[in-house]
């Protein structure tokens, strides 16, 4: 089945820059999920871990990779988490 631009024979690794609640990930990867495409990574520039989304799409099983992961975030003030 063809989707778009995508079809069943594809491997897709979706970057985007931020990364907060996880809404906007979910809906592609519904995209990538209705091709019948195979879904290898996720990979975010900066994502804001203080709102869940990428923890929660880890939990799910999905490969997420943020270059950074930012815990807290106030006026003058950003903690960052610590890769493990």
């Amino acid at each position: 089945m063809t989707y778009g631009w995508l079809n069943a024979d594809d491997r897709v690794l979706i970057i985007d820059d931020f990364m907060a609640k996880g809404y906007a990930m979910h809906g592609l990867i519904d995209i990538v999920k209705a091709a019948g495409a195979q879904l290898e990574g996720i990979g975010i520039a900066v994502e804001k871990g203080f709102q869940g989304g990428g923890d929660g799409l880890r939990e799910a099983g999905y490969n997420v990779k943020s270059l950074a992961i930012i815990e807290e975030a106030s006026e003058g003030h950003i903690v960052f988490r610590d890769e493990k």
